[in-house]
């Protein structure tokens, strides 16, 4: 056996990465391995999707996968793959968006969630619990209940001060919370009442915007070596900022703002690597 050594480690050799959440976390326990696989095998299209400008207009990433692709990589047949994709529709990590006859469909990635209270439920006593908690609350008591989770999402402890947003660092960010239980209990309230979902976003307060400026540098920083490169594009800030309050159709949390503004900077940073290029 020829044993690797810690310059192969340590080198530029490809990997595909599966997040630790997903073998560690009770909530993913039955989640196949294969179908882990999948999910790391799906998210390292990111760079192509990048490179391509495969960002929509909420300024979320996705992906164009055949089947057939899917196939060749992982050796399975066309059942096992289908199936795979749906185990990974079911725990919310994958979205298929069909575009027409003929046409591939866009496939679009779900974040890992991060709550701890549920990463230490199994699937099923996690599900039940989203259901018991979608109960209807009073108005009042369901926009405190949803400012006090985008508050605490993001880390276990982080505290809604501005020296800890300050110094908080985004080592996390394969593992973003994407518990959409609260999400889901406003829109079917809001389509029940007029089957029209409509803008909903709130005047944001300079803390989150603070908060969100961390979000994105902290992003920036995993994806760019250069200081001077990150501080560039942190110029941009503002009017990615302002595009994500005015074409978002709907804000979740400050994460969600982050997500969108951070894909639209390294969407112009992938745009003018291709013009440089040419």
């Amino acid at each position: 056996m020829n044993r690797i050594t810690v310059e192969q480690v340590q080198s530029s050799e490809r990997f595909y990465r599966i997040p630790k959440l997903l073998v560690e976390a009770k909530y993913y326990r039955k989640l196949s391995a294969e179908a882990k696989f999948c999910y790391a095998i799906l998210k390292d299209r990111f760079d192509l999707s990048l490179k391509n400008d495969w960002v929509d207009e909420q300024g979320c990433v996705y992906l164009i996968f055949t089947v057939e692709e899917l196939q060749e990589l992982l050796g399975y047949g066309n059942k096992k793959v289908i199936k795979l994709k749906k185990e990974l529709a079911k725990y919310g990590l994958l979205e298929e968006v069909r575009q027409g006859l003929n046409k591939p469909n866009l496939l679009y990635l779900g974040n890992i969630i991060t709550d701890p209270r549920m990463l230490r439920q199994d699937f099923n006593e996690a599900d039940e619990t989203v259901t018991e908690e979608a109960k209807p609350l009073p108005e009042a008591e369901v926009s405190k209940r949803h400012f006090q989770k985008c508050q605490n999402d993001t880390s276990r402890n982080v505290n809604s001060t501005r020296q800890e947003v300050s110094k908080r660092h985004s080592n996390d960010t394969e593992y973003k919370e994407t518990d959409n239980s609260e999400t889901n209990y406003l829109e079917e309230d809001e389509e029940k009442a007029g089957r029209n979902l409509k803008k909903k976003v709130q005047q944001p307060s300079q803390f989150d915007k603070d908060y969100i400026y961390v979000l994105v540098e902290s992003k920036l920083k995993t994806e760019i070596k250069s200081q001077a490169t990150i501080d560039y594009y942190l110029g941009r800030f503002e009017d990615r900022y302002q595009l994500a309050l005015n074409n978002m159709v709907y804000i979740k949390d400050s994460e969600s703002v982050a997500e969108y503004v951070f894909n639209g900077l390294l969407s112009e940073i992938s745009k003018e690597l291709r013009r440089n290029a040419s």
